[in-house]
């Protein structure tokens, strides 16, 4: 029979100040303490806890005989030394070693004292004597390699205390002009200089909050550029000198931004984020009213509780809409639509930006730091179902929400390192009626304010907007030059390309390559009408700013959308489409048809060689050629505007016919039905359309465990 080895009990050894041996005053306990400091391993760990023991007899006797031993190392010496000046044999013993020519005019036991109470006594240093010229004879008579290894714990330690920096700053100084110059000096140097820029750095973070408040006050209470360009401030001072310029920037930041001066300033990366605080106090100065007033009143919650500031924020932004949507909605039968009320009205666009606009950051408060886009969502939904608001086909749920997303999309622009190279395609075969403001669309100005707004904060952003026209009368490429349109960082190409074999995807396809060659770094597309807002274009580039992506699409279909399907979710077909999508091109998307995509211009000089669609089903050729290439498709969510209506159909689609496309794309894209199953494609087939699959009724097979035995 074989016993199991008991295990072996755990020691724990306790610090020598708290062992229950010296937990009182016996003289055997003394005894030990006194044995261990005569005989123990000099190391300093040893020594220092030895000289943690104060209490009387027993640390005049531990001092004794540590006094009387003559192997301490140069650090222990040093710790006896400082504990205990009136060690005798320990402070001749450092002064041998700091003047090996006993001889010296500096050789001086107070130099030795004074050296060791720099290091691990500092606020016991005599500043007179620092200031003494026996002192600076001593410090130039000094051995310096001692002395480097016995102020080591100060020059390769952190930040150093007043006295300590104090009596650093003398020894250097006394020190000075001496050649060669030795290690010593050179740490020495480095390690005032480290300090002296932790303590300006310190002055610099500390003026962060104040610089930022004085700055929003120039700004309409907007704060992210100030944020950012604050940040950039303290990264970029990397010396005293640099943290000293900086905090001179900082306290003179808003008398510069007030008198519209541009500080002095040699880091491009500042004076790139100094041009977007001035962007963001000209936007607040055109911004429309209302936000200060929506921000008072929205301090307490109904029941007198008092809203968290970030949660305050989104319930200011809901009152502003909700009261903007009471007092101008009119007919009780034809309730308006959120493309014609956040993004075709002037008014409530602006509204719409400028509850955006300070969700970014209003006082440096804002919600997008701390709440996923889904909780947002939640929290603007719950709050709607507390207030018992019956406004009309939600329509400040979906103001607030675009909103919310707007902001996220501005932020993510804004705290790029580098500005934003935007082309993007328009298609617009037989859309002429879109273009007019009769048709209450207008929806070309629409979207260069859009992308307008998007952009002001980034003076340094660029968008490339190429409409482009297949249809052979041209119509809409005509209605879109008669169009004035004018922002200093967008240009607007139309293009007319007459092509009746293309359905959408010929437009798409040749635009962005038109784009890529003019040097476009970020290709987007989408349609023109105003389901897809450009305000958040920038969560596609902050996605698209993640190693390996090559494609982003603005999903309907994500958690964290809004505004495109009922609250059922989409319908057997599109479900059945989008599985299908999944089988043969293994894509994984929630959404690969929505119309409003980005891409890296790097990704698509690749996959649009390997895309040969020019139907309505373009879109999943080209996302497979991206995944075909190595790159990673990626989707956000997007808040559409769009009311979803029970029972009404947009443009008829043959879904079979594109679905019919996407298999000849697999089969290009290397899709073997030999290797590879495609059960939901199988399944249309054999139903004989995507309609008769989805009436199909679904059965489940329950499975049992067998029966125990």
């Amino acid at each position: 029979m074989t016993t199991a080895a008991r295990p072996t009990p755990k020691r724990i050894f306790l610090p020598l100040a708290e062992s229950p041996l010296l937990s009182h005053h016996g003289d055997e306990d003394v005894d030990l303490a006194v044995l261990l400091a005569t005989t123990a391993d000099p190391e300093p760990a040893t020594v220092r806890a030895l000289l943690s023991i104060t209490a009387l007899p027993a640390a005049d006797r531990i001092a004794r005989a540590l006094d009387e031993r003559t192997d301490l190392p140069l650090t222990s010496l040093a710790l006896l030394v400082a504990h205990r000046p009136d060690a005798k044999q320990a402070t001749g013993a450092l002064r041998g070693r700091l003047f090996p020519d006993s001889t010296s005019p500096g050789a001086c036991h107070r130099f030795a004292r004074t050296m060791a109470t720099l290091v691990h006594q500092p606020a016991s240093v005599d500043d007179a004597y620092l200031d003494s010229e026996r002192f600076r004879a001593s410090a130039a008579a000094a051995d310096p390699a001692v002395l480097e290894q016995l102020l080591a714990p100060i020059l390769d330690g952190g930040t150093l205390t007043g006295p300590a920096q104090t009596g650093l700053l003398a020894l250097v100084d006394a020190r000075a002009g001496r050649v060669p110059t030795a290690p010593l000096d050179l740490a020495g140097a480095t390690a005032l200089d480290r300090d002296r820029h932790k303590q300006v750095r310190a002055a610099l973070l500390a003026r962060r909050e104040q610089t930022i408040r004085d700055l929003a006050d120039h700004t309409a209470g907007l704060t992210l550029a100030a944020e950012l360009w604050f940040d950039s401030l303290t990264a970029t001072a990397d010396t005293p000198a640099q943290a000293s310029q900086a905090l001179a920037l900082a306290e003179n930041a808003a008398n510069s931004l007030a008198s519209a001066e541009d500080p002095a300033c040699a880091w491009p990366a500042v004076r790139r984020r100094w041009q977007h605080v001035t962007a963001a106090a000209s936007a607040g100065e055109a911004q429309p009213g209302g936000w200060e007033q929506a921000w008072q009143a929205a301090e307490f919650t109904d029941e007198g509780a008092r809203w968290d500031d970030t949660q305050r924020a989104l319930v200011a932004g809901y009152d502003l809409l909700a009261n903007h949507v009471r007092s101008t909605w009119g007919s009780p039968d034809t309730p308006p639509t959120p493309d014609h009320y956040w993004a075709a009205d002037p008014t409530g666009r602006a509204l719409l930006h400028l509850v955006a606009d300070h969700l970014t950051g209003h006082q440096t408060h804002s919600p997008l730091p701390h709440y996923t886009d889904q909780l947002l969502i939640a929290f603007a939904r719950g709050l709607a179902k507390n207030r018992h608001d019956k406004i009309p086909a939600d329509l400040h749920l979906h103001g607030l929400i675009a909103a919310i997303k707007a902001a996220r999309s501005k932020a993510a622009l804004l705290a790029r390192p580098v500005p934003a190279d935007l082309g993007i395609v328009v298609p617009m075969r037989a859309e002429a009626h879109r273009l007019t403001a009769t048709h209450c669309d207008d929806a070309l100005t629409v979207k260069v304010a859009q992308l307008g707004w998007l952009l002001q904060a980034c003076p340094d952003a660029h968008a490339d907007l190429l409409l482009v026209d297949e249809s052979t009368d041209g119509a809409s490429a005509r209605a879109a030059r008669a169009i004035d349109v004018d922002h200093p960082q967008i240009r607007v190409t139309v293009a007319q390309r007459p092509d009746d074999t293309s359905a959408k995807g010929g437009a798409v396809i040749w635009g962005l390559t038109e784009l890529a060659g003019a040097g476009r770094t970020i290709l987007a597309y989408t349609d023109l009408d105003l389901t897809y807002p450009l305000e958040q274009l920038g969560l596609h580039v902050a996605a698209l700013d993640e190693p390996g992506v090559g494609a982003v699409i603005g999903s309907r279909r994500r958690p964290d959308s809004h505004g495109y399907y009922p609250p059922s979710g989409p319908t057997p077909a599109t479900w059945l489409y989008q599985r299908a999508v999944q089988d043969l091109l293994q894509l994984g998307a929630t959404d690969p048809q929505a119309g409003f995509k980005a891409f890296p211009a790097t990704a698509l000089r690749t996959a649009l060689p390997l895309t040969a669609d020019h139907s309505l089903a373009f879109d999943s050729d080209l996302l497979a050629a991206v995944a075909r290439s190595g790159h990673t498709v990626a989707e956000v969510g997007v808040a559409a505007l769009h009311q979803y209506v029970e029972g009404h159909r947009s443009t008829p689609h043959d879904y079979d016919t594109m679905l019919n496309g996407v298999h000849r794309q697999a089969l290009r894209h290397g899709l073997d039905p030999d290797t590879r199953r495609t059960p939901t494609w199988d399944r249309i087939c054999q139903a004989g359309s995507l309609a008769a699959a989805a009436a199909e009724p679904t059965t489940t097979t329950m499975l049992k465990a067998p029966a125990l035995r």
